[in-house]
């Protein structure tokens, strides 16, 4: 039998797994002491609502659970067999799905606007590399029933207050909207139907540059025109709300204003970060409707949380339109940032073992006792009559800051 954890899934030695917990325990505490409560919700959903759930290229990385007895054996008899045909269920993508059919099943005995946490594990059919686990944790915060800026104010400052917490070095908060962006590219002359399209090309700016944005929408067959006044506008170098107020309607000039409010107030909330616009940020998953949010940090080299306004998913399972916002924090790539930069977090608890013989249980455990009356520690009864120095040194080893032989 294979003793290595399936490809993109990782176990952890305890200093490791200690380790993240203590992390778990700064965002968790910064998240409660801003007023939001923690649910959990199943791991596995129905295949019917991931398929439907707008998740971008997600949706294409599900992990999906295949029928049980005769359904399976009659999905399978049929012919040719289809994937969705013989798979019922499938593991989480994100929180953000459950969350809103957690939000649909029990809004009854919810407050309103519900301002809600989840930390758990998801999962993607990656192909695994460096931040990118098929088995992974995120870290959420959202506010559901609720369609106030007031509401990206406070996520973008709660997750800021969070990083800097954690200690993970210089990072920007990157704002856009995405009916501002939708409705530049429209008066530019793109096409409606192929706004999406274009919308992705746009999201690849910083990786390409503005040639190459150009040189693939015109592989797209976009208007000429269109991609002329975009790279004009590119060409401007880093483009304010300002910039971008030429290319708006009347209509989309209100949203501009308040994602001008949500970015200069939370800049001013901010403490050693910055919050910016950036026209160029889209967020991959469909299922965005306004303000769209990212955190790219130096450390990284990249993105370790995002987020931004979903106000029409809740509304699939409901009928009726429901206000959502939410924030992730990718846990694994702030780990990285932790574990390769040897950041020491807060709430590391003294380590103390007890080393006694089998005849000394009782003394050990009363021992045991009493320390945990006088301290904050973390200790470890070890017995082992005939090598107690062995033992000595191998917790030495292991990092305890203090050893009682009896």
């Amino acid at each position: 039998m294979n003793i290595k954890p399936q490809k993109g899934m990782q176990d952890y030695l305890p200093e490791a797994a200690a380790q993240r917990d203590r992390l778990m325990q700064i965002i968790l505490d910064t998240y409660t002491q801003s007023g939001f409560t923690r649910i959990y919700t199943p791991a596995i959903e129905s295949a019917e609502n991931l398929d439907k759930s707008d998740g971008g290229d997600n949706l294409n990385l599900i992990f999906r659970i295949m029928k049980r007895g005769d359904k399976l054996s009659s999905a399978l008899a049929k012919n040719p067999v289809d994937e969705k045909e013989i798979c019922d269920l499938g593991l989480r993508y994100d929180l953000t799905l459950p969350l809103s059919r957690y939000y649909a099943n029990n809004k009854n005995n919810l407050p309103n606007p519900f301002k809600c946490i989840q930390i758990d594990r998801v999962y993607r059919a990656e192909r695994p590399q460096r931040g990118r686990l098929r088995e992974f944790v995120q870290c959420d915060i959202d506010i559901l029933g609720s369609d106030s800026i007031c509401n990206e104010i406070e996520l973008i400052s709660v997750t800021g207050k969070a990083l800097t917490k954690i200690g993970i070095g210089e990072f920007t908060v990157r704002v856009n909207d995405r009916r501002v962006l939708r409705n530049s590219l429209l008066t530019m002359g793109f096409p409606e139907e192929a706004l999406d399209t274009v919308s992705v090309t746009f999201d690849k700016l910083d990786k390409i540059g503005v040639e190459g944005v150009a040189k693939e929408l015109s592989e797209k067959e976009m208007p000429e025109s269109a991609i002329t006044a975009l790279t004009k506008l590119l060409e401007k170098g880093r483009l304010t709300l300002t910039d971008m107020e030429e290319y708006c309607s009347e209509e989309a000039k209100e949203v501009l204003n308040k994602l001008r409010t949500i970015i200069e107030t939370a800049d001013k909330l901010s403490d050693g970060y910055n919050v910016e616009f950036d026209p160029s940020l889209v967020r991959g998953q469909g299922y965005y409707t306004g303000t769209v949010f990212e955190v790219a940090s130096k450390q990284f080299g990249g993105t370790v949380a995002g987020g931004g306004r979903y106000d029409n998913l809740i509304g699939r399972f409901t009928g009726d339109n429901v206000p959502a916002v939410g924030f992730s924090i990718g846990f694994e790539r702030i780990f990285s940032i932790v574990t390769e930069n040897e950041i020491v977090l807060s709430g590391k608890r003294k380590k103390t073992a007890i080393l006694y013989k089998e005849e000394d249980i009782l003394e050990a455990i009363k021992k045991s006792s009493e320390l945990e009356g006088e301290s904050d520690v973390n200790l470890i009864l070890v017995t082992n009559p005939k090598k107690i120095d062995k033992q000595y040194s191998r917790a030495k080893e292991q990092g305890y800051d203090e050893i009682i032989k009896l």
